[in-house]
Formats: structure tokens, C-alpha cells, sequence
């Protein structure tokens, strides 16, 4: 096998649209990584085959910081339903139970929309199971941009450092099956198209237009690769990754 890169960073987003968080392990599923974007709200109103509230419509909604109270640990292949107990910080403060009514109503009032809460082991992705962001192309962006990017807007689940340092290097692997440590291999499918999403600063939910026009004009509106899981296993920052 060749050696390509590094996972340096690991993340999973328990709420879809909601802040994300850091993780040492992960266990890979064919559905994706364990915990993440298994709870989603549906815009009742929304007739579309994208029915989700998410901070499109509402940008301050990736202020909102889910945390697992118990969490499904990386060596638990069949967590139990109470491992995916969940609160939330509102930006303002206060802190709501996911599945409480309460909630519901508190994101209804503050977004003048009819949601309603839904939950899924298997995770609620855009498009594919996984995707993963090389910090090369971070640096490429915030280099066109002007602006020092967080690598939280693009909102990856794995983010590597590529021997090959040159920005976008992760579009060349479309197509290939990569190596995650000792037993993950994802296969990467197709490049990630962008919306909104990757304007709003991660801390303030600020808009910075200038974002998604440089990654529309300049890498035909894609930034990062989305995966099918070909292997499930355990995934660790830090792990190297291997062209197969």
C-alpha cells in the first residue's frame, strides 16, 4: 500500500446543522461514523426532497453545541439507545434535553418555523457516509480568500494532511479505496458540492460571502470528497492513511 497522508483531525456533528464535535476514535460504520447526524429536524413546511431546518435557513442555528451525555463509545459495536442522549447549549445560555418538547418549541419561536424532531442510528448525511477535507486546501481557500478559514465551516468528518501538500490534492482520489489505520476503508465517491453553509464563521454564524464565491469560481462550487465505507472499524487521529 502507498502511503498518502495523515488523519490529524476526527469529528461527528450529533445534531445536523448544530456544532460539532472533536473526537481521539471513532468506530466507521457502512452508515457512517457512530453518533453522527442521528438527530435532525424536519421543516414541516418544507415540501422539497431536502426537508431539513438547517443554518440555511436559519445561520445561528450552528451556534447550538449537542453533547452526548453518555456517548456510543468507539468500541461498542451495538450501542444501546441511551448512549444517544444528547444536550444542548443554546448560544444564549440555556440548555434543553434533545427529545423534549420544550426544545421543539424553543427552535419553532426562534426560527418562525414548524419543525419537527427526528432521530436515526443510521446517519442523516447530505449525501454520502462520510467526507473528508484535506488542511492543504483550508490553506488554499483562506490564501484566495484573504480570510484565515476554520476548518469547522466544511463541517468534514475526517481532516488529513496529505504528503502531497498542494491544495484540493483529495479530488485526485476520487475513485480510489483509501486505508484508515489498521481496518477502515472508505472509498471516495465524488467531490462535495457547497451551499451557504461554508460562509458562516463557526463562532458568530457571520456570513462571508466571499467563501462560497471563491470555491464556485475557482473548483466549480466543490471543496472536500464525500466516502462509502467499505470496511467498518475503529478510526484514530493521527492514524496514516494508504492508497489501497
Amino acid at each position: 500500500m502507498e502511503r498518502l497522508g495523515t488523519l490529524v483531525e476526527l469529528w461527528r456533528y450529533p445534531v445536523k446543522s448544530m456544532a460539532g464535535e472533536e473526537l481521539a476514535e471513532a468506530r466507521v460504520t457502512y452508515a457512517g461514523i457512530t453518533g453522527d447526524r442521528v438527530y435532525a429536524f424536519v421543516d414541516n413546511n418544507n415540501k422539497s426532497d431536502f426537508p431539513w431546518m438547517t443554518g440555511r435557513q436559519g445561520h445561528d442555528l450552528i451556534l447550538f453545541k449537542p453533547v452526548f451525555l453518555k456517548g456510543p463509545a468507539a468500541a461498542n459495536e451495538f450501542p444501546d439507545a441511551a448512549e444517544f442522549a444528547i444536550e444542548v447549549a443554546a448560544p444564549g445560555g440555556e440548555k434543553f434535553m434533545m427529545g423534549d418538547p420544550k426544545f421543539t418549541e424553543f427552535l419553532e419561536k426562534r426560527f418562525g418555523r414548524s419543525l419537527r424532531l427526528r432521530f436515526s442510528e443510521r446517519c442523516m448525511t447530505d449525501a454520502r457516509p462520510v467526507s473528508m477535507f484535506g488542511l492543504a486546501t483550508l490553506r488554499g481557500l483562506s490564501e484566495e480568500t484573504g480570510i484565515a478559514l476554520d476548518k469547522r465551516r466544511f463541517r468534514a468528518n475526517f481532516y488529513v494532511r496529505w504528503d502531497d501538500d498542494a491544495p484540493f490534492f483529495e479530488d485526485q482520489l476520487v475513485g480510489r479505496e483509501l486505508q484508515i489505520g489498521e481496518t477502515v476503508v472508505v472509498q471516495l465517491v465524488k467531490k462535495d458540492g457547497r451551499c451557504i453553509m461554508i460562509t458562516l464563521d463557526p463562532d458568530t454564524a457571520a456570513p462571508s460571502p466571499k467563501v462560497l464565491e471563491s470555491v464556485y469560481h475557482g473548483h466549480s462550487g466543490c471543496a472536500g470528497v464525500y466516502g462509502a465505507v467499505l470496511r467498518e472499524g475503529i478510526a484514530r487521529a493521527g492514524d496514516p492513511i494508504y492508497a489501497i
